[in-house]
């Protein structure tokens, strides 16, 4: 009975971290295969971003509801499936406006799946490691992928297997009797409900977002396509690893969350006052600086009791939308006509609004609640007088 229980609980485990991998997998292409097909295919309308914009957006409305909760494993399972089989549609259908509708469409169901993904499993801020190492080992499945196949059908193919492969794993873990489905995840409009919160993330979102656009930081420094998408993906899934390991060796104890925050707003503040330099080291530590503030704020936080958010559940998720996906757009319909400085801006506004964040919270230090045992000697102390008057 005892050895049943102990396999049933290993493979409990190595579906968890398994369907880890496969969610990062499926994170990471989305960012990857989206938007360089959007440049492919959508060039002329806003520079090609609108099809990642519509996946992003479609995640950050709907993985904090409901619906993305209570799925059953089926819907996880057909979802996945369902991706895979349209990622082969664009290179099918003719015509340039037909195959980014196509696009559209496929990233519509992309981000619904998406969705689903995450609000039922432990990411960010809740990986099942300290060492946060499943989104590096995605990271070079996902690379290596990429390596085999540059043939437009032969890509979508291999991404399509990626998709099915991980929809198969995901779905294995969902029906896993032993795998616990977190309803407290790292979200935008669940957890997360302060500014501050939602600022690293749509940093990192916006820079993957661009990445095609040819952005300064990587094309001022003579970066080939492939070391510019290496160089990117290391630093969204390689560096929440690289972090998690440093701090674990450092300090045994531990960030707190405010410290977390402070630290990932200094990084942001930090890194759009290195793009009023011009000099290449200035545009490595402008990419990597907003990059290592993602990095902290990913970094799996102690349980907690906090109180509240100062920002609403609704609020919360529309300025996710607005700092992220709706940037992004910005961002593209601007670059035509801006160039790289389209990027510098939106990055120098995160910046900005990182600063604000920074001055509020410096200004408006909660007082501290006084401990449990100090309340009971409060309460007691009153009733004692109420007693003897």
């Amino acid at each position: 009975m005892s050895e049943s229980r102990a396999d049933s609980a290993a493979a409990d485990s190595a579906l968890g971290h398994s369907g880890q991998i496969a969610q990062w997998a499926v994170i990471l292409l989305g960012w990857l295969w989206l938007g360089e097909q959007g440049t492919r295919l959508g060039w002329s309308l806003a520079s090609g971003v609108l099809a990642v914009a519509v996946w992003w957006s479609v995640r950050i409305f709907f993985r904090g509801s409901t619906w993305a909760l209570q799925c059953s494993p089926a819907v996880i399972g057909f979802g996945g499936l369902l991706t895979a089989g349209l990622v082969c549609l664009p290179s099918w259908v003719e015509g340039p406006s037909a195959q980014h509708a196509s696009l559209i469409g496929v990233a519509l169901v992309w981000g619904l799946w998406s969705a689903a993904i995450e609000a039922r499993s432990c990411t960010h801020a809740a990986l099942m490691s300290p060492a946060a190492w499943h989104p590096l080992v995605a990271a070079v499945i996902v690379l290596s992928a990429r390596s085999l196949s540059h043939h437009a059908h032969l890509a979508a193919f291999g991404v399509s297997l990626l998709l099915v492969i991980s929809a198969v794993v995901l779905n294995l873990r969902d029906r896993s009797a032993g795998q616990r489905i977190l309803k407290t995840v790292d979200l935008p409009g669940r957890q997360h409900t302060n500014l501050q919160h939602l600022l690293a993330p749509s940093a990192m979102g916006l820079m993957m977002g661009s990445l095609w656009l040819g952005n300064v930081w990587c094309a001022g420094l003579g970066f080939s396509i492939e070391a510019m998408v290496m160089l990117h993906v290391v630093f969204m899934a390689g560096l929440p690893t690289i972090v998690a390991l440093l701090l674990r060796c450092l300090s045994p104890v531990p960030l707190s969350r405010a410290v977390q925050t402070n630290a990932s707003l200094v990084l942001l503040i930090l890194g759009a006052f290195m793009m009023l330099g011009t000099t290449a080291a200035h545009s490595v530590l402008a990419m990597l600086l907003p990059s290592l503030a993602w990095a902290i704020h990913s970094v799996p936080r102690p349980p907690s009791v906090e109180p509240p958010g100062l920002i609403s559940s609704g609020f919360a998720r529309s300025m996710a939308l607005f700092l992220g996906p709706v940037l992004l757009v910005g961002v593209g319909l601007a670059s035509p006509l801006q160039g790289p400085l389209a990027v510098q801006l939106a990055m120098a506004w995160l910046g900005f609004l990182a600063f604000a964040c920074a001055v509020f919270l410096h200004w408006h230090v909660p007082a501290p609640n006084p401990p449990l045992e100090r309340v009971h000697d409060l309460a007691g102390a009153a009733l004692e007088r109420n007693r003897d008057e």
